[in-house]
């Protein structure tokens, strides 16, 4: 017998949801053009909703009082990994899951990989890691590392990848976990400063609109 009821006629592949985790002095931040799940006291998970949200729903009794973000990644890595045979290859996005000053990236086969300084998933991946690699700076506070995940976001919707309403952050450190909703309108998007990262297509779509 399954432990997860999944419906995998509801499930829609996404590849237009964007992730980050960024670690900073104290903590992590986690942010998503699409959803945010704290999964217990000390642990977030962030996920493309349709994709993730089912499978979560079944194992959260597994995770709900593991308070070791290693354990609860390997978990979640383990769903998965069985799923992802029998899902027609529908998980099109990595999760990043962080806690206890840890992040990690879980791939969308189940593969968990402990990340040091940020994490990336989903579209734009590529120039975005590229883009983090160049702006991620080591020892920066709480609102500087919030910025950051937000100018990163701001910049993929603003070439036109990822239809989002707004951002969603979740900040977890020693006082505990702070989420937030950002509007669309309140986001600091500068297309252009992503053109030495971003593909040349993606620029000329964008210089067009």
């Amino acid at each position: 017998m399954s432990l997860f009821n999944v419906n995998f006629n509801e499930l829609r592949p996404s590849n237009t949801t964007t992730i980050i985790g960024v670690m900073y002095d104290d903590g992590i931040i986690l942010g998503s053009t699409d959803a945010i799940t704290q999964l217990n006291a000390n642990v977030v998970l962030c996920h493309c909703a349709h994709e993730i949200e089912i499978l979560l729903e079944d194992a959260r009794n597994f995770i709900v009082d593991q308070e070791n973000i290693k354990v609860t990644a390997e978990t979640i890595g383990t769903m998965l990994s069985a799923f992802k045979p029998v899902m027609n290859n529908m998980l099109q996005t990595s999760v990043i899951i962080g806690g206890g000053k840890k992040l990690y990236e879980i791939s969308e086969v189940g593969i968990v990989m402990e990340k040091l300084n940020f994490a990336v998933g989903g579209y734009g991946v590529a120039y975005l890691n590229n883009f983090l690699d160049k702006k991620w700076i080591k020892g920066m506070n709480e609102e500087q590392a919030e910025k950051l995940v937000l100018k990163i976001l701001s910049l993929d919707i603003s070439l036109g990848g990822v239809r989002s309403c707004g951002i969603q952050t979740a900040s977890i450190n020693s006082k505990g976990i702070t989420r937030a909703f950002h509007p669309h309108n309140t986001l600091p998007i500068r297309g252009r400063d992503l053109v030495k990262y971003a593909p040349a297509r993606s620029v000329y779509l964008h210089q067009r609109q």
